[in-house]
């Protein structure tokens, strides 16, 4: 692929504005992440667990890790985005310095 193909909208600049809004996005799932886990003092698959074998009160905890567990898949989600995006920058930077 050369930057050449790229639609003339994607440009350096807006493609490290797109990777620093979601660097922001990833603290905030990590923040998420990290009060559940402090919250129930173990991992989503610990808390699921507990829920499948009723050790756990349903309410909140069902609520809790569904939450959980769409904030572990986002942020899977934007790691997988943010290596396209460096991969893309690095294009982009080969293709002005060149």
């Amino acid at each position: 692929i050369s930057p050449q193909t790229l639609p003339p909208s994607v440009t350096l600049e807006k493609v490290q504005k797109l990777s620093a809004a979601l660097t922001a996005r990833e603290q905030l799932l990590r923040q998420i992440i990290a009060r559940f886990e402090g919250h129930y003092a173990s991992s989503l698959s610990e808390l699921n667990q507990g829920l499948a074998a009723r050790q756990l009160p349903e309410h909140p905890a069902w609520e809790d890790a569904i939450e959980w567990g769409n904030a572990v898949d986002q942020l899977a989600q934007a790691q997988l985005t943010q290596s396209i995006l460096a991969w893309l920058i690095n294009l982009l930077k080969r293709s002005t310095s060149s």
